[in-house]
């Protein structure tokens, strides 16, 4: 039959050792995993280097919560909420390192490290700030190729530990489905992280799985384990099922302004309710807490 690999959202966090390279999924307000990005926070994991194409909330928890040394990121924003607040700080401030690329230039340095090559060609970057700004670590270089003399930039490969990703369900070995059709990057983490995690909103029988292959996502095989998590992208959106909950990201960025306040609201609003459920209560998502708490028919 195969593995079971349900995991607790916990016992997976509590797998990722401090020092690690975690990439995080979603796509800036979009099915980040949330549950598990807050339970590393209250596991207080130190020294991550985070990697995250696009991302927003997810990395700001993150920061918030001092488990950050590095993030390395093609964009981190609230979009058209404003910018990702302690994000912006610790950067500024140099409490956390930035490592900056484009999308196509990490997506490049991920399928590097997933096929095993010592760097991808990509013609995006020539002649912009890009090149020099990594002169010295050469993750990402300019060069001619002498058979044709055409420039390109070599993108060299970038190892990631774990992959944390948020999806609409699995069965119990791990057959993770994202429906409708993944339309961003999380796949790209997946395929180059040594280990993946995926938080989903149920779980299905692996008949179901069977009868419909096309519709897997991430296949056992490169899944680590899967955690239950209803609501596990919140307040970020989970099309079709739910939008963002632009109300949380409007009352966070506002206690953001105030420094001092701030780490008191971190604390009570997202760090501290008991369970992932009361954190969802606790922050305007009344109506997604019952439907969670109420048993099945």
């Amino acid at each position: 039959m195969g593995v079971d690999k349900r995991v607790s959202i916990e016992n997976a966090v509590e797998s990722i050792p401090d020092g690690a390279t975690i990439a995080l999924g979603g796509l800036s307000m979009n099915s980040a995993p949330m549950a598990y990005v807050r339970e590393i926070v209250r596991q207080q994991k130190r020294d991550l280097t985070v990697v995250a194409i696009v991302a927003g909330m997810s990395v700001d928890w993150l920061i918030a919560g001092g488990c950050v040394k590095k993030v390395v990121s093609g964009l981190v924003s609230f979009e058209g909420l404003g910018l990702a607040p302690t994000f912006r700080m610790g950067v500024q401030t140099g409490a956390v390192e930035i490592e900056e690329y484009s999308e196509d230039l990490l997506i490049c340095r991920l399928r590097a490290q997933a096929w095993n090559l010592p760097f991808v060609p990509t013609k995006a970057g020539l002649g912009t700030d890009l090149i020099p700004l990594h002169e010295q670590t050469g993750t990402i270089r300019a060069e001619v190729d002498p058979a044709t003399g055409e420039h390109y930039v070599a993108c060299t490969r970038l190892p990631v530990d774990v992959a944390l990703v948020h999806a609409h369900s699995t069965d119990e070995l791990g057959n993770v489905r994202v429906d409708p059709k993944l339309i961003w990057m999380d796949n790209e983490i997946v395929n180059a992280a040594e280990r993946t995690f995926a938080s989903v909103e149920r779980f299905v029988d692996h008949a179901d799985v069977v009868a419909e292959p096309h519709r897997t996502t991430y296949p056992q095989f490169m899944v680590s384990g899967v955690s239950l998590a209803e609501f596990g992208a919140y307040p970020t959106s989970c099309f079709p099922e739910y939008s963002h909950h632009t109300e949380f990201f409007q009352t966070y960025s506002a206690a953001a302004s105030d420094p001092e306040g701030f780490a008191s609201f971190f604390t009570k609003q997202v760090v501290g309710p008991e369970t992932w459920v009361d954190f969802i209560e606790s922050n305007g998502g009344d109506e997604m807490a019952a439907s969670i708490r109420r048993p099945a028919a």
